[in-house]
């Protein structure tokens, strides 16, 4: 069975099982083992501060799927289950992955912001990008960058992505929108821009060729979360996904 849910990654060191420090991971299998259900496999492991509204685990069970999210959301706090599809596969061949990063509006030329994603939209060896060595060459399918308010959201559309790969993209993108000048070359000869912090991160969604089943969203869920502003947003998008006017469903990947 396939399960999709969001989490606020501030509440947590991390996404992968650490002994003696809560990480996501972690907290979900010790949910999971109350109910004998002792593995499980995660679509995509998030750094530490990033959160996600759509991460996707799979594990192995003959539970009805609205019993066990009600199971899994009665034992787990900053982590919320909502969706599943009774499927057995592996979560990581998916069609699609969503990422947000959030800016504050401080000035940034939205042009020239819009200006860099392009030259890091398409297929490209990101290895001055990250920290991984090897298999660097991916693509990022499409890069929109939207102003709302006074936060800059930038959404990275890709079906896999490398170490660090979205926060150092978003950093060389913020050094190009304050006037430096680069462009395919930084694929070739390694710049370094800095790495973007991880808290403004947001898995948003997977996407894969087939649908979820949604579990009817209560409005008390909001105990799952802490009152910090990622917190926040991931509860507002849950109560009213209509809002979201980049959903994937726009997009045909």
């Amino acid at each position: 069975m396939l399960l999709k849910f969001a989490y606020d990654g501030t509440r947590f060191y991390g996404y992968q099982r650490q002994k003696d420090v809560p990480t996501v991971e972690g907290e979900i299998l010790k949910a999971l083992e109350n109910m004998g259900i002792k593995n499980l496999k995660s679509a995509s492991r998030t750094d530490r501060g990033v959160s996600a509204l759509g991460n996707v685990i799979w594990i192995k069970t003959d539970i009805d799927g609205k019993e066990l999210i009600g199971r899994l959301n009665a034992n787990l706090k900053h982590i919320y289950f909502h969706s599943f599809a009774n499927l057995d596969i592996n979560p990581r061949y998916a069609r699609i992955r969503w990422y947000r990063y959030h800016l504050l509006d401080m000035g940034q030329d939205m042009d020239r912001l819009k200006e860099a994603a392009m030259i890091f939209q398409g297929e490209h060896d990101f290895r001055n990008f990250t920290r991984v060595r090897k298999n660097t060459v991916i693509e990022i399918k499409k890069i929109d960058v939207n102003k709302r308010g006074s936060i800059i959201t930038i959404d990275f559309y890709g079906r896999n992505y490398l170490w660090n790969l979205i926060r150092r993209i978003v950093a060389a993108m913020e050094t190009y929108s304050l006037g430096k000048e680069f462009g395919q070359e930084i694929f070739t000869i390694r710049k370094n821009f800095g790495i973007a912090p991880p808290e403004p991160l947001i898995l948003m969604d997977i996407q894969y060729d087939f649908q979820f089943e949604k579990i009817g969203f209560k409005k008390d869920t909001r105990r799952f979360f802490s009152t910090n502003f990622f917190s926040r947003y991931i509860y507002f998008y849950l109560a009213n996904p209509e809002k979201n006017i980049n959903h994937l469903s726009s997009y045909d990947f």
